[in-house]
């Protein structure tokens, strides 16, 4: 028996999907929820869809420094910390976090930290630098602001250091800067960075095709949030 043609099969699927999903009045927020669950399944197999939602931390303080556990967060000094950091976004993972995901326009890293439309803040790993947590584009009047996170610290990453700072970060921005929807780019190959935003509770808002052009291409770029009352 011939075996079927395998893009074959799976243009028949979608359309089966279509198909069905037509005969049901569903609303785009319905649409985007099918999507999420998609998406959700394809990053990791053995999913329930069923999102994780962020371990609230308790802060109790409206400004830097916050701590929990083994891990602190304070304000960046620049002429004590601009080495380290430098160090971190010079590298392959990191050359990209003061990079503009939308209009790939890459700021000085002295005039964006210093920019009081940014919130900043140091990673410390029982007194030791190891990353950066970041709030960009910070809408007092409409309660968002662009997450930024990386764990600079080549030694600190895939021990669950990062999300542990992840939490700590969105507890401060919900308690101390009264956001109500914190939102991130991602690259759509970054399946890592996808699948540890899906189990913080981000979730799909959509994706910008093609948007910039790369050494190695042009690349889709995901928008996630996170909404507060969700």
């Amino acid at each position: 028996m011939k075996e079927p043609n395998p893009e074959i099969t799976k243009d028949i699927i979608i359309q089966s999907v279509i198909y069905v999903l037509k005969k049901f009045d569903l609303q785009p927020k319905d649409y985007i929820h099918v999507a999420n669950a998609l998406l959700d399944m394809a990053i990791n197999p053995k999913s329930d869809t069923h999102h994780k939602k962020f371990e609230k931390v308790e802060i109790k303080s409206k400004k830097l420094p916050v701590s929990f556990e083994d891990i602190t967060i304070r304000e960046i000094n620049l002429q004590k910390d601009k080495q380290k950091i430098m160090e971190w976004i010079e590298n392959i993972q990191g050359r990209d976090f003061f990079l503009s995901r939308i209009d790939d326009i890459e700021i000085a890293t002295d005039a964006i930290i210093k920019d009081p439309k940014h919130i900043f803040g140091l990673v410390l790993k029982d007194g030791e630098p190891i990353g950066i947590m970041g709030y960009m584009n910070y809408d007092t009047k409409n309660r968002k602001a662009e997450l930024r996170k990386i764990i600079g610290e080549l030694d600190y990453r895939g021990k669950g250091y990062g999300k542990k700072a992840t939490n700590l970060w969105l507890s401060f921005g919900i308690q101390s800067l009264n956001l109500r929807k914190i939102y991130l780019y991602t690259f759509d190959t970054d399946v890592r960075n996808i699948r540890i935003n899906l189990d913080m509770g981000f979730q799909l808002e959509g994706i910008f095709r093609q948007e910039n052009l790369y050494s190695d291409g042009a690349k889709d770029i995901l928008r996630m949030a996170f909404l507060v009352e969700e």
